[in-house]
């Protein structure tokens, strides 16, 4: 018996010896695991390894590790890994080439054994050679909407002047405040891109989100104090919707969905096409709208359909929020013959949707109404109370976009309280609004260089929601005017295609960004107050980007 105990503990300290986690206990940890140490050491030169090794400051994700790491040049064949505790042995698969430079490379996904993540790429290289390459490469990656950082943006550098469908020369990622560099690359100029690589396919698709870059030679010298080029992210949509399902819902209503939310412009229901099997002719269409929850889903009022194969053609008027229209595609579904269920159209929501009751307007704003389908104008008119502050009735009209949301207009009176009652067989909401008044209003102006009718400055607020455009005038001075307190957002840009909207340029065929500066701060506007900007805006940019009416 004392003999098995002791075989007993062995086996368990044995186990526990192989336990690649770290001890329990202690403060939690908040700091990324680092390199300590690297077998080729940094910048080596001179070596042919068959394996590389590296050793941590602590226990790490082992899956992340291989998730994470890059070699580039990347060799030939399936890298083989071998782990002790905080160290791990890379086997390459083939001979690396001769008089070369290599660098290894970590992303963010690299992450410690309690899920800790690098804030920032780690790296290191080796040379098969004599000399180790010296170029370096830096950039900053920043959105469109107020310059912000970009942070974790896969960053891939290309040999200039080829194709970009072949794999990278060199990768990196950007850190925290959307920095990257490369360093140890050959001294010779690069094609780089940012690039949100979805499918992790190292390439660039239609409908990923990429940085082009400002110029499409950028030279990598082993200049360390050479200015750092600024990137700008975006997303260029050139995919129209298409539908992706078609059902009925209840008789004489069919469902359609959507791969992207969209907008229609005809309520009639006339522009869409269906067809049977039969070659009958088409079904009568008595309307379409909108769902009121899922921009994706619209909804046709047909006659009734029966129990056949049927085509439907779109209306080629739909179209998503960047203004492509629907793909052109015949859809076939299978018609059903339903109970027909008659249903009072439900009320859901005011809009603005804001807690603030009474909701001051801003100019721009009116009050509007939500129901789950459209609804009459005199079912509408029977359900629907206005009244001012003295309880009187208010004329008013409504108009709807897309069947099931109604806008209120003609209530622009700032001494009023409008009081707006929608009364249900089963409840009656009530909401308060108020038009804000010249008293409660303030402006802001400032001025930009250059001057010129390409130059657009353009108004958002807190949320990012684009308010108003403004087209400086000859000496580039601008002023946006019926402000609500609030803080603001300013940018400005160079429309070089006049389309009065900023593009972020292309990867292929190569377009660079459209020059844009930001307000760094947000700009607070105060009521009866016109709030001037502290300085110039300023966009920066080489003299090629502009056209002559630019540079007045």
């Amino acid at each position: 018996m004392l003999i098995r105990k002791i075989i007993i503990f062995n086996i368990l300290i044995i186990c526990g010896c192989a336990d690649p986690r770290p001890p329990t206990g202690g403060p939690r940890d908040e700091l990324p695991p680092t390199i300590v140490f690297t077998d080729p050491p940094h910048e080596s030169v001179e070596v042919s390894p068959t394996e590389i090794k590296l050793t941590f400051s602590e226990y790490v994700n082992e899956g992340s590790f291989t998730r994470a790491l890059s070699i580039v040049p990347a060799p030939q064949g399936r890298l083989e890994y071998k782990w002790r505790r905080r160290s791990v042995t890379v086997r390459l698969p083939s001979p690396l080439k001769d008089s070369t430079t290599y660098v290894v490379t970590l992303n963010d996904e690299f992450r410690d054994w309690h899920g800790v993540r690098l804030k920032q790429p780690l790296s290191f290289a080796f040379s098969t050679g004599p000399v180790i390459d010296q170029g370096r490469l830096r950039g900053r990656v920043i959105d469109s909407d107020q310059g912000l950082p970009v942070a974790g943006l896969l960053i891939f550098a290309y040999p200039a002047h080829t194709s970009i469908n072949e794999a990278p020369a060199y990768q990196t990622q950007t850190d925290t405040e959307g920095r990257f560099e490369f360093s140890h690359v050959r001294e010779s100029d690069f094609f780089v891109i940012g690039l949100r690589d979805m499918n992790r396919n190292l390439s660039a698709d239609p409908e990923e989100w990429f940085a082009s870059p400002p110029d499409p030679a950028i030279t990598a010298t082993p200049d360390t104090i050479e200015i750092s080029l600024t990137w700008v992210y975006t997303k260029v949509d050139t995919l129209g919707p298409s539908i992706q399902r078609v059902r009925m819902t209840a008789d004489q209503l069919i469902e359609i969905r959507f791969s992207e939310g969209i907008s229609i412009s005809d309520l009639s229901g006339k522009l869409w096409t269906i067809t049977d099997s039969l070659g009958a002719s088409p079904l009568k269409v008595y309307s379409s709208y909108q769902s009121a929850s899922d921009p994706r889903v619209i909804y046709l009022k047909t006659e009734s359909l029966q129990e056949l194969s049927y085509t439907l053609l779109p209306d080629l008027t739909v179209q998503d929020s960047s203004g492509n229209i629907i793909r052109m595609d015949t859809v076939y579904f299978t018609g059903r013959r339903l109970e027909e269920t008659l249903e009072m159209p439900k009320f859901q929501k005011f809009l603005p949707d804001d807690m603030e009751n009474p909701y001051q307007l801003a100019p721009w704003e009116s009050p509007g109404l939500v129901f789950d389908q459209p609804i009459q104008g005199s079912i509408l008119d029977s359900l629907l109370i206005v009244q001012d502050s003295t309880d009187s009735s208010v004329d008013y009209e409504i108009q709807s976009s897309n069947g099931t949301t109604y806008t209120l207009t003609g209530l622009n009176d700032p001494a009023q309280v409008y009081q707006i009652i929608v009364q249900q067989p089963d409840s009656t909401y009530v909401r308060f609004f108020e038009r804000l008044g010249p008293r409660s209003l303030g402006s802001l102006s400032g001025n930009i260089t250059p001057s010129g009718d390409s130059i657009r400055v353009a108004l958002t607020d807190s949320d990012g929601r684009l308010l108003a455009t403004k087209i400086p005038d000859s000496q580039g001075s601008f002023i946006f005017t019926d402000l609500p307190e609030n803080s603001y957002h300013l940018r400005a840009f160079v429309d070089r295609n006049q389309n009065d909207q900023w593009d972020g340029g292309f990867i292929h065929p190569y377009q660079p960004a459209e020059p844009i500066t930001w307000t760094p701060e947000p700009l607070t506007i105060r009521p009866r107050w016109d709030t001037e900007l502290p300085d110039t805006l300023r966009i920066e940019s080489s003299s090629s980007l502009f056209s002559p009416t630019d540079r007045q």
